[in-house]
């Protein structure tokens, strides 16, 4: 009868104590070696473009609604607050405002980041904030220029969406 499977096993006599190191430090190469070999897959940062697209607004049920005052005075800020919405390759943008007379346009921008994978992200929302001054009094027309797109390629924020807002701007007083 052989006792053989009830004897612990030890390692040889000639064996080195630090064996298990060796081993775990050629396995931490080896993942080193297979990661950089892996890298030239992944996209470079050079392949990662941002760019400035005209915002998306929603004008659903879902949606923020721009909040533009309907009165104003001439000589005074009018604070315009409009919430564009993209996914996970949009973040917030600049606003632009151009002012003639009695006129103003309004386009908010977004920037939209191509060139890689990960744009999960759905339902952000940007607040953007900003002022239009009317030095005239009288009936002013705040033009707000907007995409209906949300799409994460440049190409499908066009300025596709225009809504007029008019404004009653009062004599400074």
């Amino acid at each position: 009868m052989s006792h053989d499977l009830f004897i612990p096993h030890s390692p040889p006599p000639a064996a080195h104590p630090n064996r298990p190191r060796q081993v775990l430090r050629h396995l931490a190469r080896l993942a080193v070696a297979v990661a950089i070999v892996g890298l030239p897959g992944c996209d470079s940062p050079r392949d990662v473009v941002e760019h400035r697209v005209i915002g998306t607004i929603d004008f659903g049920p879902y949606g923020t609604p721009p909040r533009i005052p309907e009165t104003a005075t001439a000589g005074v800020a009018l604070e315009i607050v409009v919430t564009t919405r993209g996914a996970g390759c949009h973040k917030q943008g600049d606003t632009e405002v151009e002012v003639n007379g009695r006129s103003a346009v309004v386009t908010p921008y977004d920037i939209l980041t191509t060139g890689y994978d990960g744009c999960y992200d759905i339902g952000k929302h940007f607040e953007h904030r900003t002022t239009v001054v009317f030095e005239e009094p009288g009936t002013a027309e705040i033009v707000l220029v907007y995409s209906t797109s949300a799409a994460n390629y440049p190409e499908g924020h066009k300025g596709d969406g225009r809504k007029v807002y008019t404004v009653e701007v009062a004599e400074a007083g």
